[in-house]
């Protein structure tokens, strides 16, 4: 029987890791970041208010592990003119909420989140909320889900370089 103690530890481990995917972003550390999803991991920003189906209704992004590399390889690229000059990100996350029991094998848990993105002379701010579907295993969590609900989803957007 698990006591408080264990939850709460639980539940700061889950934030530490939340907290480490932010800054591997902000850092521009893509392949890290990366490395936190599972193989069979997924990448969801929907383009509606609680789209339920990502394959049925277009998404802004929807990517498999495999996406997600070819996205980060061309992150990488010398020559990829979408990163010139690179952009700079400030991930803030709050309102961590772990909506499962510690003892289940898939750790749902909810994040508040504000991404402001600059790049050239050009402010961008995102907010909304991230989803996530964690697998803990030696090494730590990995991400088998990340859906990121923008506030403003239905809204046009420009390119979308860096995740949220």
């Amino acid at each position: 029987m698990s006591g408080a103690g264990d939850i709460a530890h639980g539940e700061r481990a889950i934030a530490q890791f939340l907290y480490r995917e932010a800054r591997l972003l902000d850092a521009g550390r893509f392949a890290e970041w990366l490395g936190l999803f599972a193989e069979d991991g997924l990448y969801w920003v929907p383009s509606r208010p609680d789209q339920s189906d990502p394959l049925g209704v277009a998404s802004i992004i929807y990517e498999d592990r495999g996406l997600l590399a070819m996205r980060v390889e061309r992150l990488a690229h010398p020559n990829a003119h979408v990163m010139a000059p690179a952009p700079r990100t400030t991930h803030l996350l709050g309102n961590i909420e772990v909506e499962s029991g510690p003892e289940e094998p898939v750790q749902r848990v909810a994040a508040a989140f504000l991404m402001v993105a600059y790049r050239g002379a050009q402010q961008r701010v995102y907010s909304g909320r991230c989803t996530y579907h964690l697998r803990a295993g030696e090494g730590g969590f990995r991400i088998l889900l990340k859906r990121v609900d923008l506030a403003d989803c239905d809204a046009v957007h420009g390119v979308m370089t860096v995740p949220f």
